[in-house]
């Protein structure tokens, strides 16, 4: 049961680290970021690609942060920008985006998958009779710092002030002057860098390859969702409680099934509390 829930513990810190990213800009620019996932996949190309030409782990996993991180802001810069008084035309321009990304990374390496090696592939941690590999362990650690980091930014920051003004009322924070552009920017930004800790976290334990990161969107979604759209730290909340259903569900019923566990719990919550996990009264980031 311990390994179990450990192995819960995993999944959700990965979910969760996705799906911040993903409400961090709902509850910006109200948008459904499918492009979130090409984000992760370049991030992820990048990262093995700096790797397989010698650079250490450390500086390959920084280029794929940065990757992320860039790739994120021009999104936002060349696309969503135009349609953030359109929302209606946000799912479209999004899963077009997804598309796009998708199939450059198809274009620039091919369809076959590519193994990511890290320094700590071959550590494995015991703790009575839970084991942790050096992979799982590293995830749970860049997860915490990269969240805990987050918050700092918005609780601790005049930059983070602004963003959650934006994300209250964005009439409102435009009237009191701050830069709008700026804040979409930095969303963005933030959420891309959130990808590349996702793709360095998850490429170890999953062949890099263009459609990589499908399945894990499609889960931090159902984490979003849970949590309460606009809320982090529901977020957060969302995705350790969906890995731990999926780990439980996967153990001991089957594993064929774990996706499905993820979105039986969702439609539960909707029924039982159709806000999510903490509700939120307005696009909020918090």
């Amino acid at each position: 049961m311990s390994q179990v829930l450990v192995n819960g513990v995993f999944l959700g810190c990965l979910f969760a680290v996705v799906a911040v990213g993903l409400t961090l800009v709902y509850g910006v620019m109200e948008v459904p970021n499918f492009a979130h996932a090409g984000v992760i996949v370049l991030s992820a190309y990048t990262t093995w690609s700096a790797s397989a030409a010698g650079l250490p782990f450390a500086l390959a996993a920084l280029a794929g942060i940065a990757c992320g991180a860039l790739v994120s802001v021009l999104t936002e810069v060349l696309a969503y920008r135009w349609i953030v008084d359109r929302p209606a035309a946000a799912p479209a321009v999004a899963l077009g985006l997804m598309l796009i990304l998708q199939n450059v990374a198809l274009r620039l390496y091919g369809g076959e998958g590519r193994s990511l090696d890290t320094p700590y592939d071959r550590v494995l941690l015991r703790l009575g009779g839970v084991s942790l590999s050096g992979v799982k362990a590293a995830l749970v650690v860049l997860a915490v710092v990269s969240l805990l980091a987050l918050h700092l930014l918005l609780s601790r920051t005049s930059l983070g002030r602004a963003m959650r003004a934006v994300a209250q009322d964005r009439e409102a924070a435009a009237i009191l002057g701050i830069p709008m552009r700026r804040q979409y920017a930095l969303a963005f930004l933030i959420a891309g860098v959130l990808g590349g800790v996702a793709a360095i976290a998850y490429a170890p334990t999953f062949q890099v390859s263009p459609y990589m990161a499908d399945e894990v969107l499609l889960s931090a979604f159902v984490v979003v969702v849970l949590g309460g759209l606009g809320s982090v730290w529901g977020a957060v909340a969302g995705g350790l409680v969906l890995g731990v259903v999926e780990g439980l569900g996967s153990a001991y019923l089957s594993p064929a099934y774990q996706s499905a566990f993820g979105f039986l719990l969702l439609v539960s919550i909707l029924v039982l509390r159709p806000d999510g996990l903490r509700s939120t009264n307005a696009r909020r980031v918090a």
